[in-house]
Parts: C-alpha cells; sequence; structure tokens
C-alpha cells in the first residue's frame, strides 16, 4: 500500500507542477489538452527482484529447520505495447511480452557440532537458488503529467511457464572441518517447481518519457522507471511474494494523431492593445579613413612583380620532389603560370634556368652537397644535369658536376653558380586592383518588438556570398567587413546585397536587404596616365646595392603617387633589411616611405620556405605615359 501511496502522490505533485509552470492559465491549459496519439512500440527493461517470503521447504526440494525470509536477483523482459488517448491527457494501455526473473533466498541454521571431539557452533547457509519464466500482461492507465513526462498506473499478470529452483546447505563456519560427505556443500538438488502458481497478480506504476526524434513527432525514444508489487505469492502453498524495480527504453511510433475538443475559452476582461510585428532594416556604405561614408569604387592597373631565385634544389634522395616543376618537354609551357608568386617561382627554377641556358650559352655548375658521402652528393648533381641534356638539350660542355661534404649543414641539396644573368630575378606583369574604400560597414537593426533568438547578417553579389555572420541574441551595433581581402572574387558590374535575416524567441521571422552599388574605375589606354604598379621582393641578406635604389627612385621620381616598404616576418635580418631599405631611399631624396610589417608570406615546414617566408618588398605605384610607353 506505500507503493500505491506514493504513485498517487507523486502524480498530484507533477500535476500541479504542470498547471502553474506555464505563464497563464491559457498555456497551463493548452499542455493537458494537447493532441495525443495512438502509439505503439517495442520496450526492453532489466532490473532488480526483490523477494519477501515466509516458509521453511518447497514440496519438490524439502529442507529442514530455518524459514526463508527475504532474497533477491534479476529480471529481464522484452515487450510489445500500444496505447490508444481516451479524454484530454489520459491514454489506456496495453502491454505483453516475455520476463524472465531469479532469485536467492538464504537462511543460516547455528546449531552444535563435534570437531576433534571438540564441541563447536558451526553455522549452516540454507539456499533457495530459483528461476522462473513468464508471459507477461499488462494494462494500465497513463496520465500526461508534462510535455515530456507520462505517468501511468496498472495491474499485470505473470503467466508461470517454467519454474525451476537449486537447494543446497553449505558449512560456513567453522572455516576447517566439512559435512558426512566430505564436502563443505550437502544437500545439492534441482527440481522443477510444479507447485508454483500458474498466475502471478501484481500492480504497478511508472514514469515514462517520451523524446520525440524529429519534428513530426511520429518516432518517439521511450526511457521509463517501473515498479511491480506482487498481490499473488509465486507458490500455492507458500508464502513467497516478488517485487521489481524495472528500467528499460524503447521505440514508439504514432501512425495517428487524434485532436482532443479544447476547452471553451473564457470572455476577455478586458482587450491588450497588438504588439507591432517584428521588423528588421539595415544600412551599409563603404568607410574611409575618416570614418565618413564613401561609395565603393574598383581601380584595376598594370602590376609589374619581381621575385627573387635562390639558387638552391633541396633534395631528400637523388631525385627532385615532386614540388620542383620538371617539364617533360622543352615544348611545355605550363609551368609559367607557377611564376605569379615568389615561391611558385622558385619551384620552376629548373625550366627558368635551363630557358637562360639555351638564349645565353653560359656555362652551369651543378654542386651537390651531403652531410657524409660526397659520392652521393655528385649523384644528385648528375640527376640534374642528365635532365638539362636529355630534355633541354643542353651539351655537357655548358654543364659541370661536382660532390662535396659539409658537416656544418647537413640538409642534403644541389647548389646552381654560375653567371648571375642566370639566377636574376623572374618578372611578372598582371593586372592588380584595389578598392576604395576597402571596409563595408553594415549596421542591421530591429523595431525592438520582440527579443531575438538568433541573426544573420550575408554579403551577396550575383548570387555568391562574399561573407556571412550570425550569432544569437540581440545585434551587434555594427559589422565591419575588408571587402580587399575578397577582391578578387567581386565583379565589376553588379552591386553588393547586404542581407539581414532575424528569428525572436516567440518564433517570428523578419528580414531587410540593402543593395550597394560597386563602380568600376578603369582608365582607357588612350588617357594621357595609366597607373601602374611595380612590385621587387628581396631576401633580407641579398639586398641591393644603394645605386639600384637610387637609380629606381630616379626612374620613377616624376611619376611616383605612393611607395612602401614591407616586411614579411619578424625576424633579426628582416629588420635590418628594412631599416637599409628606408635609409636608402630617403638618400635618395624621397620623403618617408610607408612602412608595413606582415606576418611570413608561408609556413617553413621545408628548408626553401625558410627563405621565401621572410622577405622585404618595396612597392611602387605610379603613372605610366602611353606616349612614352616607359614602365
Amino acid at each position: 500500500m506505500k507503493a500505491g501511496t506514493f504513485v498517487v502522490v507523486l502524480l498530484c505533485v507533477l500535476g500541479r507542477t504542470e498547471v502553474h509552470s506555464g505563464e497563464d492559465d491559457n498555456s497551463a491549459r493548452h499542455s493537458w489538452t494537447s493532441p495525443r496519439s495512438v502509439r505503439v512500440g517495442i520496450l526492453g527493461a532489466g532490473g532488480v527482484t526483490i523477494h519477501g517470503a515466509d516458509f521453511s521447504s518447497l514440496p519438490e526440494l524439502p529442507t529442514c529447520c530455518p524459514r526463508f525470509r527475504d532474497g533477491s536477483g534479476l529480471t529481464t523482459l522484452g515487450m510489445l505495447w500500444g496505447e490508444y488517448p481516451v479524454w484530454k491527457s489520459l491514454v489506456l494501455g496495453l502491454r505483453m511480452g516475455v520476463a524472465q526473473f531469479a532469485g536467492i533466498l538464504r537462511t543460516l541454521e547455528r546449531k552444535p557440532v563435534l570437531v576433534d571431539d571438540t564441541p563447536t557452533e558451526a553455522v549452516i547457509q540454507h539456499s533457495i537458488d530459483a528461476q522462473f519464466r513468464s508471459i507477461r500482461w499488462e494494462s494500465y492507465l497513463g496520465v500526461r503529467a508534462s510535455p515530456l513526462i507520462d505517468l501511468s498506473i496498472g495491474a499485470g499478470t505473470d503467466l508461470i511457464q517454467q519454474a525451476t529452483a537449486t537447494t543446497k546447505e553449505e558449512l560456513v563456519q567453522p572455516n576447517t572441518g566439512t559435512f558426512e560427505n566430505g564436502r563443505r556443500v550437502r544437500n545439492e538438488r534441482t527440481s522443477g517447481l510444479e507447485s508454483s502458481t500458474r498466475s502471478m497478480v501484481s500492480l504497478l506504476a511508472s514514469v515514462r518519457f517520451s523524446i520525440p526524434l524529429g519534428r513530426t513527432q511520429q518516432w518517439w525514444f521511450v526511457p521509463e522507471l517501473s515498479f511491480r508489487y506482487a498481490l499473488d505469492p509465486l507458490m500455492r502453498q507458500q508464502m513467497w511474494y516478488v517485487y521489481s524495480v524495472l528500467v528499460g527504453a524503447g521505440i514508439a511510433y504514432a501512425p495517428v494523431t487524434l485532436q482532443s475538443f479544447p476547452e471553451p475559452e473564457p470572455e476577455p476582461v478586458r482587450t491588450e492593445p497588438a504588439l507591432p510585428a517584428l521588423a528588421a532594416s539595415i544600412v551599409a556604405y563603404g568607410v574611409g579613413s575618416t570614418q565618413e561614408p564613401l561609395p565603393l569604387r574598383i581601380e584595376e592597373h598594370l602590376r609589374h612583380r619581381v621575385f627573387p631565385l635562390l639558387p638552391v634544389l633541396y633534395m631528400n634522395g637523388v631525385e627532385l620532389p615532386e614540388r620542383y616543376v620538371l617539364p617533360e618537354s622543352s615544348d611545355d609551357t605550363s609551368w609559367y603560370r607557377l611564376v605569379s608568386s615568389p615561391l611558385g617561382a622558385y619551384y620552376a627554377l629548373v625550366p627558368i634556368v635551363a630557358t637562360r641556358l639555351r638564349e645565353r650559352g653560359d656555362t652551369l655548375k651543378l654542386v651537390g652537397i651531403d652531410a657524409q658521402s660526397a659520392t652521393v652528393a655528385r649523384r644528385r648533381a648528375e640527376y640534374i644535369a642528365r635532365y638539362l641534356q636529355a630534355i633541354w638539350k643542353i651539351p655537357a660542355r655548358q654543364l659541370r658536376v661536382q660532390g662535396r661534404i659539409d658537416e656544418r649543414d647537413t640538409t642534403a641539396r644541389v647548389v646552381l653558380e654560375g653567371n648571375e644573368q642566370l639566377f636574376a630575378p623572374v618578372e611578372y606583369t598582371d593586372t592588380a586592383r584595389t578598392i576604395t574604400p576597402p571596409i563595408l560597414r553594415m549596421r542591421p537593426a530591429t523595431n525592438g518588438a520582440e527579443l531575438l533568438r538568433q541573426w544573420m547578417v550575408r554579403v551577396v553579389q550575383d548570387s555568391h556570398e562574399i561573407a556571412r555572420y550570425a550569432g544569437n541574441g540581440g545585434l551587434p551595433l555594427r559589422l565591419d567587413l575588408d571587402l580587399s581581402s575578397s577582391l578578387e572574387r567581386l565583379l565589376t558590374d553588379a552591386p553588393l546585397r547586404i542581407e539581414l535575416d532575424v528569428e525572436s524567441v516567440g518564433g517570428s521571422r523578419a528580414n531587410a536587404a540593402e543593395l550597394v552599388p560597386l563602380t568600376l574605375n578603369r582608365r582607357e589606354l588612350t588617357s594621357r596616365e595609366v597607373m601602374a604598379e611595380r612590385e621587387l621582393y628581396y631576401f633580407p641578406t641579398h639586398l641591393p646595392h644603394r645605386d639600384s635604389i637610387t637609380m629606381l627612385i630616379e626612374r620613377y621620381r616624376k611619376r611616383l603617387r605612393d611607395y612602401a616598404i614591407i616586411a614579411y616576418g619578424n625576424s633579426l635580418e628582416t629588420e635590418e633589411a628594412l631599416s637599409n631599405l628606408q635609409r636608402y631611399v630617403s638618400d635618395g631624396g624621397l620623403p618617408n616611405p610607408r612602412i608595413e610589417r606582415r606576418d611570413a608570406l608561408y609556413r617553413a615546414f621545408t628548408p626553401e620556405r625558410v627563405w621565401y617566408a621572410q622577405l622585404v618588398a618595396v612597392t611602387l605605384r605610379y603613372a605610366l605615359d602611353d606616349s612614352s610607353g616607359q614602365r
């Protein structure tokens, strides 16, 4: 009866909690009258079985003297079930399946015995190990205590299909000695329990969680905690009752949803003014250095880039790694596209040098270097020489091969030596873009009608997404997008579309959009001046001399519009090179250049990247006089 009282109290408490947990009476009524579904499912469970008894022996397995009082065991079951909604949040359910439960009952008997002719009190443990299998039927009445929790009470019966038990007597004390059979265990017998009841009725109570799997709420994950209280004994002539606590989980399917009739709404006492609908807006514009709004404008101009060549090939074995470009034919010009970046030009070092050897007829010395073997070092150099002869038809008289050991620098490599013109910097010409101003500022806002759950801002151009921002809660006051990082993806004949999408905590949505024009300022070749740019890259340890920088400045002095010195990386060599270049241009009679410090150009995980990560660049933006054709 205590278990039944507990279930009733739990039902009342959860029911009252649900009624008063909403914001008002209408929301509480909605939770109790929400649609219920016809559901079917499967359930697997397991748990603990508690046995309460008061007998001394079983007809099939007679024992003497002590009485068995209590015991415990394990239960497993599998069931099919179905339920049907009958009224508001109440459902009727039926379950059937197969259950297996067991229990071990023990009792102690104390009696004096003689051990070596000495009276000693002995403790003998009598035990019954029983196993039962049954077909289980259950019917229950369930109530929806909360949106996720169901409570149910009902009754069920176990139709016993098989019952067996094993009895034995075990000598517990003293630690020495045996029974008359020479063992510490006697009277060990197993038998079927024909006297077991054929139907055992129980009361049941359960707490079940219904977790929907998906928005359609047709499939549910259903964990469950249940308690069974036996009304009938296990044996017809003995007091032997079984109580169970089970934990299980299953899957339910709701093929049909039945809409319950809502309770009539009370007449409103007063009419509240309607709140305005959620609305959104966004403003976007370009921002200059003085923070004033400016139109976005793209400029295109010629760009001449000059990349240094490192005359060293790094080889792990005897052959060149795949990162180096080795055309299979001298007519293959696909490697030209690699010279658009400093490291790309370096990886095309072999075809660049081969082309210059054929044009100039100079002599190239290939020096293989190894930490231990001059023979292995020479084989590396010979590999490059054979390639130049076979593919580029370079005569053997233009090639010199040598191998040597370098114990200080153990990096395996081939050093190229020869006329400086063979390793002169590579020049590359293309069309570059700049955008003015580079910052697009966006100011999203709503009318404040509802609190926001989430928001998203997208920058789109001609169905191509340029950037996306998203977050939870309130909107930021502003968002700044650096368009210079997306310059190559921008189209010059379509505006930017700024889209704002917001969702409130109540589920309302609103959106807004803004168009920002984007114009192209391309100067025609017939104009007097066309803007151009020149970028010269140097290794920090291989800077040009002062005269070269002075000649460069004199060449562009009258047409110079802007110039800067850029240092990639932060090594001591880079800082020293930056200082020297700044002094060179100042001695040339120009104002101090604009100085920029940037991160390393490449991640240095190979030897050549160590060199190319730390570079110094001189950039000059100038007016190209088309009449003279000077660059």
